[in-house]
């Protein structure tokens, strides 16, 4: 799990009023028991109901708790677990709003739904909410309305807008609902801000109402504390408590949807028309979810009823003194103490037993040793010595340890073993007769489920082939393609080294340190890579200064000058470099409108793509690496895209592929045609060919970090997904899905269990490189 600090300051304001706590927010570590998957993740879940409906604050409670307990009951990808927490809510709002249409009852959610496993922040976005994430290399903006939609409860279909932030110390984080227009300004003013300064900012230059949290991030031990501001004003408002009524005579009960929780409480018909709607009326309905295997649950959220005291009643509590509520109730002490008493006599008698059968064998041993040794006529009596009567004191009580420890292994193990095996053959009996791919999918995955608990027993070969048919079965549905990676280096990569980007040719391996914007180059050596001297990093080279490199590209040994590597610093400055020459350098021209930084670039067909996401623009270039390039041309003509999300693209003949950091791709297709524009698709559509899932313009478990197209034979538009270590490969133009590469699973995966995979690069001679936990791994013959 992560080790950073998450840090959150509310600011609620309602009609010039400071609130205490802000209903709807919810921040948590994982808790003991998770699902497979959920172990590491850290949840935030920013809620806000909009509507005619009210809610209290214990109502916004249940209501993500369950939203949190949905989530790490989810099994699978990051976030198909996120989606599908967000889908169950969707659902029952949208059945529910459509019951209470002719009473003009509804409610609209608006989420920001987040989870923090290692330093990656992944944000999913419904609704009109705004997260500004001001970072110590930046600040961005995630604001989608397009893609996030109006929000939840208005359709069966829920849109969202995926994000991901790298979080470092002293970065923060600001989630809001309805933001103030004057706070746009004032989050986007450059250099370093503390929390309290930030806060203090955007409380003083609006007098609006407040809907907002604010998150730091420090170094610490992974802890999640909720701060309150320094001078906290009452509401004039007042707090309406919750009064518990008997039950009509013939209550309508919802039913649960998770069997641990207890009974969800009955909900009364309304008195008349004007009578506000609860809560649970709301979110009483059924919903059809994802379960952690991609299957399909019938159960709705329970939420418990508490209708509106009278007003007679309201009035009297606001005038009653508040008192706080004692942490244990006098019928919890009396149970605590019963337990503890009750342990206390069942230690004491353990204790007195283990006594008395130690005393009563020393004096066997007394009796007994003495006539196995031989004696002296005269000696009429004989007794061990202190040190023997020690030793067996001792040994005694270790000797009866020892022989429970080792019949609890022989005859407990076995046992629970059985049945835990018996559960996964069960499981994997029953998908004989099943057709549905969701179906299928949620017993193999249980078949896996079983199987890790039988294994902590112990390993048997019934439970190898087992496993190794679900994991097949599982592999089949869902379109993997195993392969197994091996280390590229003897040792992991210096601490002080960050590897952002990789390039390969047929012989080398380069490698970009984001640190300090130089590059490290590594030759095979046997069957491993070494890094060997090589002098590519940014400095002054023939006049001309390059600053930090931000993107790479391999090149042929034949090509110009000999030089094998081509970088490129933000301003558009080239970097040549060769093994064992100095760097050369040219600059490109600047384009007829200003740059404002360059993100990426890449070659193909004897042209140069430069990316220029916060310019909104690519321009191309021709000419060939190590001679002159042209001047500047714009790519798109009537038809730009949006690109200012963009962080990566790759070429193909005509087709322009950009990927954006929520995952989703930008199409377009160079026309040489002059009464024929030049067409771009954004967002384009990937098609899904796994059964059961449904394609778009994101997938459920994809939110992609780098693109990289392969060539003939077997041209593929390749995806990384960092999270669940895949790389996903699309057909070129149609964009269907052809398979996901990963490695081996279980035991048998050399990769470190929990490091994502950061980078990767093909070779030309179809090496697959890929980075992970400071070690490059790689497969020759990547499928």
């Amino acid at each position: 799990m992560s080790n950073l600090n998450l840090n959150l300051l509310c600011m609620h304001r309602i009609k010039g009023q400071d609130m205490p706590v802000l209903p709807g927010l919810l921040a948590q570590n994982p808790p003991k028991r998770t699902s497979r998957g959920r172990e590491n993740d850290r949840l935030l879940i920013y809620l806000n109901l909009a509507g005619n409906i009210s809610y209290s604050s214990d109502e916004y409670a249940q209501i993500t708790a369950k939203l949190a307990e949905r989530f790490y009951q989810t099994s699978g990808s990051l976030t198909f677990a996120l989606k599908t927490s967000i889908e169950t809510l969707n659902t029952v709002l949208a059945e529910r709003n459509m019951k209470t249409t002719g009473q003009g009852k509804y409610s609209i959610g608006v989420l920001v739904m987040a989870a923090l496993r290692g330093d990656l922040l992944y944000i999913v976005q419904t609704g009109p909410t705004r997260v500004h994430w001001l970072g110590t290399n930046g600040a961005r903006h995630f604001y989608d309305p397009s893609l996030a939609g109006k929000g939840l409860g208005l359709s069966q279909n829920t849109r969202m807008y995926f994000a991901q932030a790298q979080l470092n110390p002293g970065d923060l984080l600001v989630m809001s609902a309805n933001q103030p227009k004057e706070w746009q300004a004032a989050l986007e003013e450059p250099g370093p801000v503390s929390l309290q300064t930030l806060s203090r900012r955007l409380t003083t230059i609006t007098t609006d109402s407040l809907n907002a949290v604010l998150v730091s991030v420090s170094d610490g031990l992974g802890e999640i504390s909720t701060l309150r501001p320094a001078q906290v004003v009452k509401s004039e408002i007042p707090v309406v408590p919750l009064v518990a009524v008997p039950p009509p005579p013939k209550p309508e009960t919802i039913p649960e949807l998770y069997p641990s929780l207890p009974p969800a409480a009955q909900i009364p018909p309304p008195e008349t028309e004007s009578t506000p709607l609860p809560v649970p009326a709301l979110l009483s309905g059924s919903a059809s979810l994802s379960d952690a295997t991609g299957g399909s649950v019938s159960a709705p959220i329970p939420i418990p009823v508490s209708p509106p005291p009278p007003l007679e009643k309201r009035r009297a509590d606001q005038r009653a003194p508040r008192t706080a509520q004692p942490l244990f109730t006098p019928e919890r002490r009396t149970q605590m103490v019963h337990v503890g008493r009750r342990s206390a006599r069942w230690m004491a008698q353990a204790i007195h037993a283990a006594r008395d059968f130690s005393r009563a064998l020393t004096e066997r041993f007394e009796k007994i040793i003495p006539r196995l040794l031989p004696q002296e006529e005269d000696q009429a009596e004989t007794q061990l010595s202190a040190t023997w009567m020690v030793f067996i004191a001792i040994a005694i009580p270790i000797l009866v340890v020892t022989i429970a420890t080792t019949v609890y292994a022989e005859m407990g193990n076995p046992a629970l073993y059985n049945i835990h095996y018996t559960r996964a053959d069960e499981a994997a009996r029953q998908t004989q007769n099943l057709t549905n791919p969701a179906e299928l999918r949620q017993k193999w995955q249980a078949t896996l489920d079983h199987l890790d608990l039988a294994d902590e027993y112990r390993i048997t070969q019934s439970s190898e082939r087992l496993r190794q048919e679900a994991q097949s079965a599982l592999d089949s549905l869902d379109r993997v393609t195993r392969v197994a990676y091996r280390p590229a280096f003897n040792n992991s990569l210096p601490s002080n080294i960050h590897i952002s980007r990789m390039a390969a040719s047929d012989f080398d391996l380069y490698l970009l340190n984001s640190n300090d914007g130089s590059v490290l180059r590594a030759v095979l050596s046997g069957s491993n890579y070494s890094l060997q001297d090589f002098n590519c990093k940014p400095g002054t080279y023939d006049g001309i200064t390059v600053g930090p490199l931000i993107d790479i590209l391999a090149l042929p040994r034949t090509s110009p000058g000999g030089v094998t590597l081509m970088g490129m610093d933000m301003s558009g400055n080239l970097l040549y470099c060769s093994p064992g020459q100095t760097p050369t350098t040219a600059f490109l021209a600047m384009p007829s409108a200003d740059r404002k930084g360059i993100d990426a670039f890449t070659y193909d067909a004897g042209i140069l793509y430069v990316l220029d996401a916060r310019a909104n623009a690519v321009w191309t270039y021709t000419g060939q690496p190590g001679k002159e390039f042209s001047d500047p041309f714009f790519f798109f003509e009537q038809d730009v895209p949006r690109l200012t999300s963009a962080i990566g693209m790759a070429v193909s003949g005509d087709d322009l592929y950009i990927l954006h950091e929520d995952g989703h791709l930008t199409t377009c297709t160079y026309s040489r045609i002059f009464t024929s524009p030049t067409r771009c698709t954004d967002p384009a559509t990937l098609i899904d060919t796994r059964p059961g899932y449904q394609g778009g313009a994101t997938l459920t478990d994809g939110i992609f970090r780098q693109i990289f197209f392969t060539q003939a034979p077997n041209p593929a538009v390749n995806l990384l997904e960092s999270n669940n270590r895949s790389i996903f490969r699309f057909s070129p133009r149609s964009l269907e899905l052809q398979n996901l590469i990963r490695s081996l699973p279980g035991k048998d995966d050399p990769l470190p269990p929990t490091a994502s995979i950061t980078a990767m690069t093909y070779s030309p001679n179809k090496i697959l490189f890929v980075l992970a936990g400071g070690q490059v791994y790689f497969i020759a013959s990547a499928p």
